[in-house]
């Protein structure tokens, strides 16, 4: 046996045996254990999909700085209200 065929067993044994036991196991943790007592403090990926949409909407939600510029320092004169 050369090198090749050790460094592809040794990622065969890790990608077969290894891999579904780590998964079952922490299946297993997650199923005894509440969200709020487990090492990443609960929630997962689900925190960082909410904390990304609250951040997509406080981005979308403020006036852009175009805005900002053009409130301050207008280019066009606003029309009456009387039509004039």
């Amino acid at each position: 046996m050369n090198l090749h065929v050790i460094v592809l067993l040794v990622i065969a044994f890790l990608t077969f045996i290894v891999a579904p036991i780590a998964r079952v196991l922490t299946a297993i943790d997650a199923i005894r254990h509440k969200a709020s007592d487990r090492r990443s403090g609960g929630g997962g990926i689900s925190n960082m999909v909410g904390a990304a949409m609250l951040e997509a909407d406080r981005l979308l939600a403020r006036p852009s700085i175009e805005h900002q510029i053009e409130t301050e320092n207008p280019v066009l004169e606003r029309e009456a209200d009387d039509g004039e």
